[in-house]
């Protein structure tokens, strides 16, 4: 099992994801009605918020907790949702439980008291690997008044994942990705073969077929430079799966001539190289070999949910495929930024909004954002680049 936490600003829409998610099922909730809307959820602990107000050092910027708990597949057959709620229970116990007064050096970061705070817990069902987890969210204010303190609260949700792990026999989070690994470097070997020729669009395709979300990393010229898969919870980057690096963007093509000797063209000194045998997959020792990505016109973009299928002029398309950075401060991927842009100037600002925030962005385009008439498209993708970049910047906080 594995457990994240993170405080958030964006509590409403937090709550919002995790109640309305499609299937998703209430396992319980604590100090709040248990038939009332996502909003009407927030809304009361915003209310608590304000009734101790006054008790505050400063206003709290990030006001929700959030946390996932993901058990294996293997370690929940069977379960009702009373062993959902069996789980929910030991892991808040666990979480506030953790001491990290020594690691942050501040006596508040002792223990937390989501116990005593007003939290709701979903159940989710993954779409695409069908894997079950829980989503927490909590109120950072707990029934007294007091905040729950957050420095840490990463390695806090982690420790509690491990206490349990160890109480129950359930391998510990590295030991599951070392033994993961194997599996998902096949199902990319089986991608490839799949292939007639390599190109990254056709990849992610065929990994997404298999239950992954791929998710890319861009340099500055618009190549690949990185990618990692996503499946669950569970997240793998490039450089970790095959034989020595052979499903890095810069080795990728090189594996894939392997797995493909007869599509190589042949000098009459050359012999044909045999196919590879299974065993040989694995040991393939590929030389560098980068390429230019290919622009793509439509685009099919998650949030919170809901599906934005669009299409984005090409020329427009490779300004946010070569042009798009990460903020500084900011935790999102390059293509969650690129997305934001294409939402923006296709004016889906609520979607963009929804799609920033969810990465821990804290504002919003605002009032008389649009198109200027005089602007050309090229001229407004790149306000709505600049922009999109705006919204993921985290917003500054202060440690307490």
């Amino acid at each position: 099992m594995i457990a994240k936490a993170a405080t958030v600003s964006h509590g409403s829409n937090a709550v919002r994801y995790s109640t309305e998610k499609n299937l998703a099922e209430i396992v319980k909730v604590n100090f709040l009605p248990e038939d009332i809307s996502s909003s009407a959820v927030w809304n009361r602990m915003k209310l608590l918020q304000e009734q101790f107000r006054e008790k505050l050092i400063r206003p709290l910027k990030r006001d929700s907790i959030r946390i996932e708990v993901s058990p294996a597949k293997e370690e929940t057959v069977g379960w009702t949702l009373d062993d959902w709620r069996k789980l929910a229970d030991e892991f808040i116990r666990e979480f506030d439980a953790v001491d990290l007064s020594k690691r942050a050096k501040r006596a508040s970061a002792k223990s937390t008291n989501l116990k005593n705070s007003q939290y709701v817990v979903m159940l989710h069902h993954d779409s695409k690997s069908g894997i079950l987890h829980l989503h927490i969210n909590a109120n950072r204010i707990d029934m007294n008044g007091n905040v729950n303190d957050d420095h840490c609260i990463y390695d806090r949700a982690r420790e509690a994942a491990y206490a349990i792990n160890n109480r129950r026999g359930w391998a510990q989070p590295d030991e599951i990705h070392k033994e993961r690994l194997g599996p998902v470097t096949q199902d990319c070997l089986a991608a490839l073969k799949e292939l007639d020729s390599f190109d990254w669009d056709a990849y992610k395709k065929r990994l997404e077929t298999k239950g992954y979300e791929v998710l890319f990393r861009l340099d500055k010229e618009g190549k690949i430079h990185g990618y990692s898969l996503k499946k669950g919870q569970a997240k793998y980057k490039s450089s970790e799966l095959g034989h020595t690096r052979s499903l890095t963007p810069a080795r990728i093509e090189e594996t894939w001539a392997k797995l493909h000797p007869e599509k190589k063209v042949h000098t009459p000194a050359e012999k044909p190289e045999k196919p590879l045998s299974a065993a040989q997959e694995a040991k393939i020792l590929p030389t560098p070999t980068p390429k230019d990505v290919s622009a793509k016109i439509h685009q099919d973009i998650q949030v919170e949910g809901k599906t934005y299928s669009i299409d984005i002029p090409k020329s427009v398309y490779e300004i946010f495929l070569k042009e798009a950075e990460v903020p500084y401060s900011s935790s999102s991927t390059v293509e969650q930024v690129r997305h934001t842009a294409m939402l923006l100037f296709l004016g889906y600002v609520d979607g963009a909004t929804s799609l920033s925030q969810s990465c821990g962005g804290g504002s919003s385009p605002g009032s008389g954002w649009g198109k200027d008439p005089n602007e050309d498209d090229r001229q407004w993708a790149r306000r709505c680049l600049k922009k999109a970049q705006e919204l993921h910047v985290r917003p500054y906080r202060r440690h307490r």
